[in-house]
C-alpha cells in the first residue's frame, strides 16, 4: 500500500483563492488542483492508495467549519486530520470530537499560526490525542522566512513536546526541519519517540540523495513516512526519488506506505 501522510485539498468553492494564496505564501506553484477530485485523480496516476489530507485554519472561528467539511470527506482514499488554532478554546474538546467522528489525528502549523509547540497553552491538545491519534507538525522555517523572523516550530521545541508527551504519536513534517536540517540532526533524527515525513516541496529533489539517504539511515527507515505537500509537489515524482536513492526495496516500501499504515492505522 502507498500512503501519502502529507497533502491539502480545499473545498471547491474556495479552492482557486485558496491555491492562490499558497503560492503567494510560499513561492510555489501548484502542480494540481487542489480539491478532492484532482487529488484522487493525481493519486490514481501516481499510484497512490491513501492521502492524508491535513487541515489548515488561519483564524479560530474557521476550526469547526473546516473540520466538519474534513470530517465529510473521509472514505477509501482520503484519511483527514483535523485542524486544531492555539487560539480555539475548548481545543481538547474538539480534539475529542474528531476521534469521536473517526479522524485519526490533526495537524499544527506554528509558523503560520505563530505559536510555539511547547507552549503550555497547548498541553490540553497533546494529553486529549493521548497515544491513539497522531499529531503531524510542520517542523523548520517556510522558504519565505527571513533573518530575525521568530523559529516557532524549530525541531528543539517539537522535541520538547515528544519529551513531556511520550506516548504521543508525532510525524515531524519536512525531514525534521524544513530548511532546519542541521538543527534537526542535531535535536531531532535519531529520536525513538518520533518519525519523519519526506516532505520538501516544489521537489523532494531539492535533497541531495546522499543527503536523504544519510538522513534516512540517521533516524531508521521505519520512522520514515512518504509525504509530498501535495498540491505543491508531485506524488509520483516524489515517490520514484525515493525509489532510486538505493536504499533497500523493503526500507523504500516501508516509507512509501507501510510505515503510515501502522502508525496511523489504517
Amino acid at each position: 500500500m502507498r500512503i501519502d501522510v502529507h497533502t491539502h485539498v480545499w473545498p471547491e468553492k474556495i479552492a482557486e483563492l485558496t491555491r492562490e494564496a499558497m503560492a503567494r505564501d510560499t513561492g510555489f506553484q501548484a502542480v494540481s488542483g487542489n480539491t478532492v477530485d484532482a487529488l484522487k485523480s493525481h493519486m490514481g496516476e501516481s499510484g497512490v492508495d491513501k492521502s492524508v489530507v491535513l487541515g489548515i485554519v488561519d483564524r479560530p472561528d474557521q476550526v469547526s467549519r473546516a473540520n466538519d467539511w474534513l470530517i465529510s470527506i473521509q472514505d477509501e482514499m482520503l484519511v483527514p486530520f483535523g485542524a486544531i488554532h492555539p487560539g480555539l478554546e475548548n481545543k481538547a474538546d474538539e480534539v475529542r470530537r474528531l476521534r469521536q467522528a473517526g479522524i485519526k489525528g490533526i495537524k499544527l502549523h506554528p509558523v503560520m499560526n505563530r505559536f510555539y509547540p511547547d507552549d503550555p497553552q497547548m498541553f490540553p491538545v497533546y494529553e486529549e490525542l493521548g497515544g491513539d491519534m497522531v499529531l503531524e507538525i510542520h517542523t523548520g522555517r517556510l522558504p519565505t522566512s527571513k533573518p530575525g523572523d521568530p523559529v516557532y516550530a524549530a525541531p528543539e521545541r517539537v522535541m520538547n513536546v515528544v519529551r513531556r508527551f511520550p506516548r504521543l504519536k508525532v510525524i515531524a513534517l519536512h525531514l525534521g526541519g524544513f530548511y532546519m536540517l542541521d538543527e534537526a540532526e542535531r535535536d531531532l533524527l535519531g529520536r525513538e519517540n518520533v518519525f519523519i515525513d519526506t516532505t520538501w516541496p516544489p521537489s523532494l529533489k531539492e535533497v541531495a540523495g546522499e543527503t536523504l539517504a544519510a538522513i534516512i539511515d540517521k533516524h531508521g527507515s521505519h520512522r520514515v513516512c512518504f509525504g509530498t505537500d501535495y498540491p505543491l509537489a508531485s506524488q509520483s515524482a516524489d515517490s520514484e526519488y525515493i525509489q532510486r536513492l538505493g536504499i533497500s526495496d523493503g526500507d523504500a516500501e516501508g516509507i512509501l506506505g507501510e510505515n503510515a499504515r501502522q502508525f496511523i492505522g489504517l
